[in-house]
């Protein structure tokens, strides 16, 4: 078989020619659609890689969920059915607020949105590169994924999904540096956008009104601007407001509600724009 380089090519020879063909990649990559095509059945065929290296952590779930004592498990049972009553006496409460916005959803003559179909999804790996903030989960293209929807779990937002395989899919995360999601504080539905600033930094806030009412403690939701997110889910709570001493403009920070350093299993929604992607 015939080497790319000789044994007596110079190593800034075989360094130079490397750069080159990884540059020629890069572009390639970037402007021709057919290289995202091939990207797109790489993943596919490397899915069950991901699902067997999600192997041994769920078989280590399993045997350590079946070496707790019964005592342990009395206990997590009585501790969950105290956390149950706690919900379903919330539950009570959201159904009577429920009823009461959609009497004011029909009095003001809005149409009322319909609720969302949800899919539950496990994360099988999370993405090391330090300036990256993705993960992959184990739903796809047949599963009726598709790029751009919303990820959430019990907190709040969590991102969208970015890429799509036949069987898996990659998410990107709000604290990403590319992510930004419209966003209005629920305390006086002033309208802003929140752009991720690493996973290791709170957001920051953008497109910000003059003298701007937010304060420490604000919690921000969704605002349903872009047609994307649903309306009202929790996406951050407001952690620092300071005026830039140049220009006087305010400078807001946001930490996210859901736990991005801890994510196992996670909730896909299908919105209006669901609905038109599965029926296109």
């Amino acid at each position: 078989m015939k080497l790319l380089f000789s044994k007596r090519s110079p190593l800034s020879v075989q360094l130079f020619i490397s750069l080159l063909l990884a540059l020629v990649l890069i572009v390639l990559d970037v402007n021709y659609r057919p290289f995202k095509d091939i990207r797109y059945y790489l993943d596919t065929i490397i899915s069950p890689i991901y699902h067997i290296s999600n192997a041994p952590k769920a078989t280590f779930d399993q045997l350590y969920e079946m070496s707790k004592t019964r005592d342990t498990l009395v206990n997590e049972n009585t501790k969950l059915n105290e956390v149950l009553l706690q919900k379903k006496t919330d539950l009570l409460l959201l159904e009577h607020l429920r009823h009461e916005n959609n009497r004011l959803r029909e009095l003001l003559g809005s149409p009322l949105r319909h609720d969302e179909h949800k899919m539950a999804a496990q994360v099988l790996l999370a993405d090391t590169d330090p300036y990256v903030y993705q993960i992959v989960l184990n739903k796809g293209k047949s599963d009726g994924v598709y790029i751009g929807q919303p990820v959430v779990d019990e907190k709040g937002i969590v991102g969208q999904i970015y890429e799509t395989a036949q069987t898996t899919s990659r998410a990107i995360l709000v604290c990403d540096y590319q992510h930004a999601i419209p966003v209005q504080v629920l305390r006086n539905d002033i309208s802003m956008v929140a752009v991720g600033n690493g996973c290791n930094n709170d957001l920051t806030l953008d497109f910000l009104p003059n003298n701007v009412d937010i304060k420490v403690g604000d919690i921000l939701v969704t605002s349903g601007l872009d047609g994307r997110f649903p309306e009202g889910y929790p996406v951050a709570v407001v952690s620092s407001v300071k005026l830039d001493i140049s220009d006087s403009t305010p400078i807001i920070s946001a930490t996210p509600t859901a736990d991005l350093k801890r994510l196992r299993y996670l909730l896909l929604l299908w919105g209006d724009q669901g609905v038109k992607h599965e029926g296109s």
